[in-house]
């Protein structure tokens, strides 16, 4: 199932995938390199939750927000769209 979500999203040109579940997040950002390996594929998409976009929107600094933790970088994405400065 993990699989067929992120091919969506990849499919669909989704930068993130947003969650509200912590079961969600775990199957998503941990098993892609799992499922990367077993299939052969690339995916490294940002697993976010609803409420680190609302601090985002809020002005809350990313890593208050814990961004740094998860396995699939969301600092690519970030800084991307500004939110962080590039290195």
């Amino acid at each position: 199932m993990s699989r067929k979500i992120l091919r969506n999203a990849e499919e669909v040109g989704a930068e993130a995938i947003v969650v509200a579940c912590p079961l969600c997040h775990a199957n998503l950002d941990m098993h892609q390199e799992q499922i990367n390996e077993q299939f052969g594929e690339e995916y490294h998409i940002p697993i976010l939750y609803f409420t680190q976009l609302m601090g985002l929107a809020f002005g809350i600094e990313p890593r208050k927000l814990g961004m740094d933790k998860h396995l699939a970088s969301t600092f690519p994405l970030l800084q991307a769209k500004g939110l962080v400065a590039t290195s």
